[in-house]
């Protein structure tokens, strides 16, 4: 998913002349994130025939296939989860001491959090580090930052390869597939070799930044397919950039209402479906997408607060 929030980053302390601003600017994105996802739905119920044809084509999915396309949109959902609690864990270890659990519960947690408005997901994540681990806020912030680079130099690449081999006709999956073993090679010889261990986190957190993104494109393939509209590898894998970069896009939590309409109206350039059927598409996906996190986040909280109990850690500021 990467699904956390990429927002502007918290500041120090004594930089409060500049809140007001970021939370204006929160505001603002909530309010249009919300008004563009109330125009997708309604652009879908006006064109309720397209509707009533992915109802359908669900209806005649045989009970295996369907509990199949079913199992990777909400197990893609949860893998994305997990990954970017990997992630948060390598980049965060060189600032404080967190467990991977604990992370697993924060990154549930915050994601569910941003999609409340205003997204205080993130914020309540920075919050609880400094107040639990000692962390500071800016380094905190650098993780985030850190995660959004990765996500983009990702980004790139897989739209890059997604391009070329449309564009020669080549087969996506070699070019797709390449950074995943050049990266878990390098990250290797990191760990064996004592003049790479000052960059040894990178390739492992690079690799599993760019597993989400792999994963998301399984995921709209799986809500296209489940419409009655498949998509090939290489459309999957560009509506997968498109989501990225949707959700790269500060102050929208989670690229609510942005997303949607992006996948939307790249849906002719990329296939020879309509605007309407692209954003059903997503519509579709983002239930799954909310249900998965809605469980997940509420376990993360649970566990948090049982853990700080436990510890009997004071709360987050």
């Amino acid at each position: 998913m990467a699904l956390e929030q990429h927002s502007q980053p918290m500041g120090p302390p004594g930089a409060a002349p500049a809140q007001p601003r970021s939370l204006w600017w929160r505001r603002a994105g909530t309010i249009a994130g919300i008004l563009l996802l109330a125009a997708a739905l309604f652009m879908v119920w006006r064109k309720h025939e397209i509707v009533t044809a992915a109802f359908h084509s669900i209806q005649q999915l045989s009970t295996a296939r369907l509990l199949g396309y079913l199992a990777v949109l909400a197990g893609s959902v949860a893998i994305n989860i997990m990954l970017t609690g990997g992630l948060f864990s390598l980049l965060m270890s060189r600032y404080g001491k967190v467990s991977v659990l604990e992370m697993q519960a924060l990154i549930a947690a915050s994601t569910l959090l941003n999609f409340v408005p205003l997204g205080p997901g993130l914020f309540g994540r920075i919050a609880y580090h400094r107040a639990v681990h000692e962390i500071s806020a800016i380094d905190s912030a650098k993780t985030v930052l850190q995660a959004t680079v990765l996500s983009a130099i990702g980004t790139v690449y897989l739209a890059g390869a997604t391009f070329l081999s449309l564009r020669f006709d080549w087969s996506i999956w070699p070019l797709a597939l390449m950074p995943i073993p050049l990266l878990a090679i390098l990250g290797l010889a990191a760990v064996m070799f004592k003049s790479l261990r000052p960059i040894r986190i990178w390739p492992w957190a690079g690799l599993l930044r760019y597993l989400e993104i792999i994963v998301i494109a399984g995921r709209y393939y799986a809500a296209f397919a489940l419409i009655g509209a498949p998509i090939s590898s290489s459309g999957a894998l560009a509506f997968a950039c498109v989501s990225m970069v949707a959700r790269l896009v500060p102050f929208f939590s989670n690229g609510l209402g942005l997303r949607e309409w992006a996948i939307g109206l790249v849906s002719p350039l990329l296939t020879s479906y309509q605007v309407g059927l692209g954003i059903t598409a997503d519509l579709l996906n983002r239930a799954a997408e909310l249900l998965v996190v809605l469980i997940m986040g509420l376990a993360g909280i649970a566990w948090i607060a049982h853990h700080r109990r436990a510890r009997n850690t004071p709360p987050a500021p």
